[in-house]
C-alpha cells in the first residue's frame, strides 16, 4: 500500500508535463528508497488571495500527515471502502477540500508479498511499464505546532511545515494479489481535476477516489520482484531495482 517508494529522475520532465512553478529550494537527491516521515516533492494547486489567479507549484513536504488533518476533523480517505459500520469511527471531510489536494510524482513503489510458504515477505517495485511518472492523489496540510520546524519542509521563519499522506483505496484486478490496498494513481489527463481548487466538494473529492475510471489501468504496470536488501532503509542506491541475489 505504498510505504516506500522510489524517486530518481530528474524533476524538470515531470515538472513540466504537469505545468508546476518550481517552488523548492534547495532540490531533494535522486533516491531509491524513500521512508514516511522523509522530505518528498508534492504538487499542489492554490488561488492567490490578491490576484485571484490559480498557481499550480512543486513543493517539499514530510511525507506523513503531522497537521491538523490527523486531529479528528478528516478523514484520510485511506479507508473509504470499509463497510458503513466502521466509517462511523471515521471523523469527517473537511468542508473544503480543495486547498488539501495534492500530487506526489514518482517513479514507482515497493510492496511486499509472503512466499508460497507464508515465511518470507519479497519486495517487489511497481512502476509504469513505459519508465513515464506515476501521479499519486494526495492530501498536504500547512502545520503550525510549538517550536521551530526546520528542514526542507519547514517555510523559511521556521513557523509552518507542510505534511502529505499518499490516498490509498481497496485495490481490484491484477495488484489485489499483491496487497488489499492500493496508492490511488491517477491517469495523466486526471490530474487536473484532482488538483482544480473549483471541486471544492468533500463528497466529490471522495467519488473521484472511488471511480476507477480516474486511476491508471493495471495494464501499463510493470510489478517485478526485487533484491530483499531494499526493506533496509539504509540501502538507497540504484541496486535497489535490481532482482533478488539471493541463493535459490
Amino acid at each position: 500500500m505504498c510505504g516506500r517508494f522510489a524517486f530518481f529522475q530528474e524533476i524538470d520532465p515531470p515538472l513540466d508535463d504537469l505545468g508546476a512553478v518550481d517552488l523548492e529550494d534547495p532540490r531533494l537527491r535522486s533516491r531509491w528508497n524513500i521512508p514516511p516521515t522523509a522530505p518528498i516533492h508534492v504538487v499542489t494547486e492554490s488561488i492567490d488571495k490578491e490576484t485571484g489567479e490559480v498557481l499550480r507549484a512543486l513543493r517539499v513536504a514530510r511525507w506523513g500527515l503531522v497537521a491538523a488533518l490527523r486531529e479528528g476533523r478528516v478523514l484520510l480517505l485511506a479507508h473509504l471502502q470499509r463497510p458503513p459500520r466502521d466509517r462511523r469511527r471515521e471523523a469527517q471531510l473537511p468542508r473544503r477540500l480543495g486547498r488539501y489536494r495534492a500530487i506526489v510524482p514518482m517513479d514507482g513503489y515497493y510492496e511486499w508479498v509472503r512466499d508460497e510458504k507464508g515465511r518470507r515477505k519479497r519486495p517487489y517495485f511497481i512502476a509504469p511499464a513505459d519508465g513515464s511518472s506515476l501521479y499519486m492523489a494526495a492530501l498536504v496540510s500547512w502545520w503550525k505546532g510549538p517550536g521551530v520546524h526546520e528542514g526542507p519542509a519547514a517555510t523559511e521563519d521556521g513557523a509552518f511545515l507542510l505534511s502529505t499522506t499518499i490516498i490509498t483505496r481497496a485495490a481490484t484486478g491484477d495488484l489485489a494479489g499483491i496487497h488489499d490496498r492500493t496508492p490511488v494513481m491517477s491517469r495523466r489527463e486526471e490530474v487536473d481535476p484532482w488538483l482544480d481548487t473549483a471541486m471544492d466538494d468533500r463528497h466529490a473529492a471522495a467519488e473521484w477516489i472511488l471511480d476507477d475510471a480516474h486511476l491508471l489501468e493495471d495494464a501499463t504496470l510493470e510489478v517485478r520482484e526485487v533484491d530483499p536488501a531494499v526493506g533496509k532503509v539504509g540501502n538507497d542506491g540504484p541496486e535497489s531495482l535490481e532482482g533478488p541475489q539471493r541463493l535459490l
